[in-house]
């Protein structure tokens, strides 16, 4: 009787600990997808990045040039009086 209660708490024990590894092996699951779609956000953020940069580069040339054009026509308008 006493094999029979140790054989019982051991299949009790082995079935929580199968449940337990089903549940931790779900969670690693969508753990997973989760890094998947940061990786993903990290990947755009970056690619935003980049386009936010050239776009401030693009953005200095034209503020040179137009500061070019300005210094002309200042120059031009001083040198019509």
């Amino acid at each position: 009787m006493a094999m029979e209660a140790v054989l019982k708490q051991l299949e009790s024990r082995i079935e929580e600990m199968v449940k337990a590894f089903n549940e931790a092996t779900a969670r690693a699951a969508a753990l997973d997808i989760r890094v998947q779609e940061l990786e993903g956000e990290a990947e755009s953020k970056s690619e935003l990045d980049e386009r936010v940069a050239a776009l401030e580069k693009q953005r200095d040339e034209l503020a040179e040039r137009l500061q070019k054009v300005l210094s002309l026509i200042d120059d031009t308008l001083t040198s019509a009086q």
